[in-house]
């Protein structure tokens, strides 16, 4: 098992919204990892849409990603990770 982190800033004027946790719920079970969001040091499971929007993550905030899972499939579900962070909308 690998474990992944990577340090994010959320760029959607929204923050992680609805469309957003459900697009981080939509990576874990497509990649079969396990994906947290860890900010101020709270760790919540991406599975779980509400408790993603319950930390109330806003645009410009800083955070890291920790991805745990097979080797390729954690790097794979990494990557769309950031790149979903990056667009500052859904992929």
């Amino acid at each position: 098992m690998t474990v992944l982190e990577k340090d994010v800033v959320v760029h959607d004027r929204h923050g992680i919204h609805g469309r957003v946790a459900a697009a981080l719920a939509q990576i874990a079970a497509r990649k079969r990892v396990v994906l947290r969001i860890i900010h101020d040091g709270a760790a919540t499971d991406c599975s779980s849409i509400l408790e993603v929007l319950s930390m109330a993550i806003a645009y410009g905030t800083r955070l890291t990603i920790r991805i745990e899972g097979e080797d390729r499939k954690a790097a794979k579900a990494l990557a769309a990770v950031e790149k979903l962070f990056a667009a500052g909308k859904e992929v």
